[in-house]
């Protein structure tokens, strides 16, 4: 993707961290979309590592690169995307997306081996872009709206004798209608 930079693998902050965290994969790059967006993809060597290490991975990525960041929209729109290769149990997915600690996290299920360029364009359309969201609307033509004179006649008999509007005001009236109706039958 044209809009998505890798940083240099040479870079110290890959070294680090593998020899940090047990990983399979790793990849940090920017977007450039309206402003620089750090976004960073990792697959830790396995589900144990990733839910032992993701906590740690999170504090560790921010203390020693996103602070660093002269941009406080980089900042603030930062992503992380845990890639795992097997199916992530609710519970641990439902606790890394919805950390709030620095970052944007998102946890994808992916049996593809490598984060390449496939992986990381799918993922920034869907989750960053919004680009795969159809914005066309079809209106469909709806009749005219017809009042109904049992649940006006309701409405005019409760609001006749109160004049506020309650829940125990609205049970009254839907009290009225059934009654009319079971009236009629």
């Amino acid at each position: 993707m044209a809009l998505f930079k890798e940083i240099e693998k040479n870079n110290e902050i890959y070294d680090r961290i593998k020899n940090f965290f047990s990983i399979q994969d790793l990849l940090i790059g920017n977007l450039e979309y309206g402003n620089n967006i750090p976004v960073i993809f990792i697959r830790f060597k396995d589900l144990g590592c990733l839910e032992k290490q993701w906590k740690e991975f999170n504090s560790y990525i921010t203390a020693e690169y996103l602070i660093k960041l002269q941009n406080d929209f980089s900042k603030w729109n930062t992503y992380v995307f845990y890639i795992a290769e097997k199916t992530v149990t609710k519970a641990l997915k439902y606790e890394i997306e919805n950390n709030k600690f620095s970052s944007r996290k998102i946890v994808i299920e992916s049996e593809k081996l490598d984060v390449d360029s496939a992986v990381i364009e799918g993922v920034i359309s869907e989750y960053i872009i919004n680009d795969n969201i159809k914005f066309d609307v079809e209106s469909e033509d709806v009749d005219e709206f017809v009042k109904n004179e049992k649940i006006d006649e309701a409405i005019r008999v409760v609001y006749s004798k109160s004049d506020s509007i309650k829940e125990n005001n609205l049970k009254k009236i839907l009290d009225k209608i059934e009654k009319m109706h079971q009236d009629e039958n």
